[in-house]
């Protein structure tokens, strides 16, 4: 009966230093907000390049928020797709610039995207970010406010060493801030 009390408590213990390992309680490495899962890697390399493209993705979100598309144009590869609900695909940087003006002249943002991966495959990145509950829109038409249900994908690649947006898409999640 000793035997198998000290093996279950070998077992347990595997189990729990294992969920600890995989879900850290002091989230060193976390950086994916308030509701979102993603931590940078243990590989130092790795999580180099997660924050570099992150902050590609950090970039873009201050630019949102700014309503400037000076600040968000030079993040996207001149070929870039950008696939918005509701509107037309644009496809080039240069197509980009009216509908993110048009935005820009309707709605006033206060995004704070919460990050839930930022994986790399060699010079490619794929960033998955959504909205926490509780984000709103503000609508400078008539002053009223929304709630921002968007859940993000930037798709990036890295070129001469600098990471680009090469496809940027949203969808919309009506139970808000779920990944």
């Amino acid at each position: 009966m000793k035997a198998y009390s000290w093996i279950a408590a070998v077992a347990v213990t595997v189990v729990l230093v294992s969920i600890r390992l995989a879900y850290p309680t002091d989230r060193k490495g976390h950086d994916g907000g308030p509701s979102g899962a993603f931590s940078y890697s243990r590989d130092a390399q790795v999580a180099s390049v997660q924050k570099k493209v992150k902050a590609v993705v950090e970039r873009y979100q201050d630019g949102l928020n700014s309503s400037d598309f000076s600040k968000i144009r030079p993040l996207f590869a001149d070929n870039a797709i950008a696939e918005w609900n509701k509107k037309a695909t644009a496809i080039g940087v240069d197509t980009m610039a009216k509908p993110y003006d048009d935005l820009f002249r309707s709605i006033k943002f206060n995004t704070d995207f919460q990050y839930d991966a930022v994986d790399e495959y060699g010079d490619i990145a794929i960033v998955r970010t959504h909205h926490a509950v509780g984000q709103t829109e503000f609508h400078l038409k008539d002053g009223s406010r929304t709630l921002d249900f968007n859940r993000e994908i930037f798709v990036l690649r890295r070129t001469e060493g600098d990471w680009k947006i090469i496809l940027y898409t949203f969808t919309t999640q009506p139970r808000q801030g779920e990944q």
